[in-house]
C-alpha cells in the first residue's frame, strides 16, 4: 500500500464525548486514509481533574474510594456501551475493568503510605489509559487496522514528576522499533497521550495539556529525509488568537504564525498549546495545525511553521495572564552583594516555584518578579526564610492585584518605534505600566498592569497594531 504524508493527530477531551464525536473521529481519518497516521488520545473531559483529587483525598483518608472509582469506571464504560455496538465491547470492557483495578491499587497504596509525586503522575496518567482503550476499539469496530501503543513503551523521559521532559535520542529509537513496523503493515498506533517513564520505570507525566507534547514527540521521532511529516491537533476551536476573546471580542484568528512566536503564546498564557510542545517539531521544521474539530471547515486553523511572512502590523498577538503575583525584593545592601538575582533564581529552582517574568534595576537594589498564585505563598516563606534575602536590610513586597500582558511579533525586532507605540496606547488608554521586561530576542514585550486595567490594556494594543486575520490563502 503506497502512502502520501505521516500525520501525527491529537484527539482532546472534547473530542472524545458521545457516539456524534466519534462518528466524526472516523469521518477525519477516511478524509486522510492516503497518508500514514498515528493518533494520541487525551483523557476524557474532566477526567484527570477528578484523578488528581481523588489522590489527595485518598491521602487524607477523606473520601470514599469506592464510590470514586465506580464514578469513574461508570463514566468510562457508559460511553463506551454508546460507541461500540458489536462483540469489541466486551473486550473493550475487561480492559476498562483492569485498568481500574490497577487504579484501585494506586489508590490504596497511597491511602496507606501518603502521596508521593511519583504516585501522583501514575494516578493521572490513568485518564489516557481509560480513553485510549475506547478510542482505539471503537475504530477497530468500525473496520480501522488499529493498536492500542501505551506511550510508557515509548517515551523516555527525565524524573522531574509533574513536568518530565523527553529523553529524545532514546525515544527516537524506541518509537522507530515500534511504531515503524505497524506503519509499513498499514495500521494505526493509538497512543496514550500524557505520560511516559523515566530510568526507574516510573510513570512520568509531561505537564498539564502534555498529549500535544506527546504529539509533537512522536512527529519529531517519525521524520526523516525521505517523508514527510506533519501533526494536526484537533481542538474545540479555529485556532490561535490574535488576543483573549473574553478580553478582546474582536480578536481574530492567526492563520500563520512562526515556531518563535508560538512557543511566546504558550508560555504567556495560551492554553490551547502546551508551552513546550513546539521544541520537537522546530527542530525538525515539522509544520502543526490547530484544527477545529466542531467545525471541520478546511480552511479555518492556524499553522505553526518555519517559514512566516512578518505582518506589516508587526505584531502577530497579545498573550495575558490574570492570576499572577508581583513580587518585588529591594534594599540598599543588595547593591554590595555580588550574584543578588543567581541566588534568587536558586532559591525558587528549590522551592519548585516558576518565575514567569524578571524585572531589574539596573544597580541590583530592586528585582521584581512574578509568580502564579499557585506558588505565590512557597515563594513568599522561601525568601523569608532564607539568610540571604530574610534579613531586616532587604524589604520584600507582594502584590496580587496585578496581571500579566504579552506583545508578541516576529516583527518587532529591528522596527522602530513598537515600544514607543504601546506606551502611547496604553498612556491613552489611562493604564498605568507597573512593570516591564523585554528579551534580547525582541520576539515580545512583557508588561505588568493592574489587574482592573487588563482588558483596557489587551483592547488598546489590539487596536493600535491594528491586528486582523491574516489574508494569505494555505
Amino acid at each position: 500500500m503506497k502512502f502520501g504524508n505521516r500525520i501525527v493527530m491529537k484527539f482532546g477531551g472534547s473530542c472524545l464525548r458521545d457516539l456524534e464525536s466519534f462518528h466524526r473521529i472516523s469521518d477525519i481519518l477516511k478524509g486522510y486514509s492516503q497518508n500514514e497516521l498515528v493518533l494520541v488520545s487525551s483523557a476524557l473531559y474532566g477526567v484527570t481533574n477528578s484523578l488528581i483529587d481523588l489522590a489527595n483525598t485518598a491521602e487524607k483518608h477523606s473520601v470514599d474510594l469506592d464510590k470514586e472509582l465506580n464514578s469513574i469506571a461508570d463514566k468510562h464504560t457508559s460511553l463506551l456501551e454508546k460507541v461500540i455496538k458489536n462483540d469489541l465491547k466486551e473486550t473493550a470492557l475487561d480492559e476498562i475493568r483492569r485498568e481500574i483495578s490497577e487504579l484501585e491499587i494506586a489508590l490504596k497504596d497511597i491511602w496507606d503510605y501518603g502521596l508521593k509525586p511519583q504516585k501522583l503522575d501514575l494516578v493521572s496518567s490513568f485518564g489516557e489509559r481509560l480513553s485510549t482503550i475506547i478510542l482505539q476499539r471503537y475504530l477497530e469496530a468500525e473496520g480501522y487496522r488499529t493498536v492500542y501503543v501505551s506511550s510508557y513503551d515509548l517515551i523516555f523521559t527525565t524524573g522531574e514528576p509533574q513536568n518530565a521532559l523527553p529523553i529524545l535520542e532514546r525515544t527516537e529509537q524506541r518509537v522507530k522499533e515500534r511504531i515503524l513496523p505497524l506503519l509499513s503493515e498499514g495500521k494505526i498506533p493509538v497512543v496514550t497521550g500524557f505520560y511516559g517513564r523515566d530510568a526507574q520505570g516510573n510513570v512520568t507525566l509531561l505537564g498539564r495539556g502534555g498529549s500535544d507534547f506527546t504529539a509533537t514527540i512522536l512527529a519529531y521521532c517519525l521524520k526523516n529525509e525521505n517523508i514527510e511529516v506533519r501533526v494536526i491537533l484537533w481542538k474545540d476551536v479555529d485556532g490561535l488568537l490574535t488576543a483573549n476573546p473574553k478580553l478582546e471580542p474582536s480578536a481574530h484568528l492567526i492563520r500563520d504564525i512562526s515556531y518563535s512566536e508560538a512557543k511566546e503564546l504558550a508560555f504567556f498564557g495560551a492554553k490551547l498549546l502546551h508551552p513546550l510542545c513546539v521544541f520537537p517539531v522546530e527542530r525538525k521544521e515539522i509544520p502543526v495545525e490547530i484544527r477545529n474539530f466542531e467545525t471541520l471547515k478546511p480552511d479555518r486553523y492556524t499553522r505553526i511553521s518555519k517559514g512566516v511572512k512578518t505582518k506589516e502590523s508587526v505584531v502577530k498577538a497579545i498573550a495575558d495572564m490574570k492570576n499572577v503575583n508581583m513580587i518585588t525584593v529591594e534594599g540598599e545592601a543588595m547593591v554590595s552583594r555580588p550574584g543578588t538575582a543567581a541566588k534568587l533564581f536558586d532559591l525558587m529552582g528549590k522551592n519548585n516555584v516558576n518565575i514567569i517574568m524578571i524585572s531589574q534595576s539596573s544597580s541590583e537594589n530592586n528585582i521584581t518578579f512574578l509568580v502564579s498564585d499557585e506558588d505565590k505563598n512557597k515563594a513568599i516563606k522561601a525568601l523569608n526564610w532564607s539568610p540571604f534575602f530574610g534579613k531586616e536590610w532587604v524589604n520584600i513586597e507582594m502584590e496580587d492585584d496585578v496581571g500579566l500582558l504579552s506583545i508578541v511579533g516576529a516583527g518587532m525586532k529591528n522596527t522602530c518605534g513598537v515600544a514607543g507605540r504601546i506606551f502611547s496606547a496604553l498612556g491613552s488608554a489611562r493604564v498605568n505600566i507597573r512593570a516591564i521586561a523585554q528579551g534580547s530576542s525582541e520576539l515580545n514585550i512583557s508588561l505588568v498592569v493592574s489587574r482592573e486595567d487588563l482588558q483596557r490594556a489587551v483592547q488598546a494594543i489590539h487596536k493600535e497594531f491594528n491586528l486582523r486575520e491574516d489574508e494569505e490563502e494555505h
